[in-house]
C-alpha cells in the first residue's frame, strides 16, 4: 500500500519530514510526516509484507528469506528517506525482532547495509506507544485498548487519558 501528498505541484511542506519505519512481524511500514506538530499531514505511507515473524514461532529465528525481504525493503526505504530529505527518523522493532534470537545480528546488519538505526521496543513500550496513539485522537479515552500484531498482543487500561 502507497500513499503520497495530495499537494499541489510546486505547493511544499513547511517544516522538515518526520519518518517512522516500524519493523513488525508481518511487514515493515514507512510513514513520512511534514514535520512533528500535533496534527501532521502524511506525505508518503507504504507497508511492505516481509514476513520477519513466519519462522519465529518454529524455529526461534528470522528466516533467510524473510531477512533478505526486509533488508531490500529497509535498502528502499533508506533512500526514499535521503531523497525526501527526512531530518529525523524514528526505526523500531517489535515482536519477531524482539523474539528471534538472531534479532540483533539483523538490525546490525540492517544497520551496515543502509545506515538505519532501528530499536527494539519491549513489549511495555510497544503497549505505551498503542495507547498513545489512541490518545493522540481520543484525548479522554477511558477503558482497555488491544494492539494485536502478527507476534505479539498489547493490552493497555486508559483511565480517562
Amino acid at each position: 500500500m502507497v500513499s503520497h501528498s495530495g499537494r499541489q505541484s510546486g505547493e511544499r511542506a513547511t517544516a522538515t519530514p518526520f519518518a517512522v519505519i516500524d519493523v513488525g512481524s508481518n511487514s515493515i511500514r514507512l510513514v513520512v510526516f511534514d514535520g512533528l506538530r500535533r496534527h501532521p499531514h502524511v506525505l508518503f505511507n507504504e507497508k511492505v509484507l516481509c514476513g520477519l515473524g513466519a519462522d519465529v514461532a518454529k524455529t526461534g529465528r528470522l528466516g533467510e528469506s524473510a531477512m533478505t525481504r526486509g533488508l531490500e525493503t529497509l535498502r528502499r526505504f533508506a533512500l526514499i528517506l535521503e531523497a525526501m530529505q527526512a531530518a529525523e527518523i524514528d526505526a523500531v522493532a517489535t515482536a519477531a525482532v524482539r523474539d528471534a534470537e538472531n534479532g540483533p545480528a539483523f538490525l546490525a546488519r540492517v544497520r551496515a547495509e543502509t545506515g538505519l538505526a532501528v530499536r527494539i521496543l519491549d513489549g511495555a513500550e510497544e503497549a505505551r506507544l498503542s495507547a498513545l496513539g489512541v490518545l493522540s485522537g481520543v484525548p479522554r479515552a477511558d477503558g482497555i485498548i488491544g494492539d494485536l500484531g502478527g507476534g505479539s498482543l498489547e493490552l493497555v487500561q486508559i483511565c480517562e487519558g
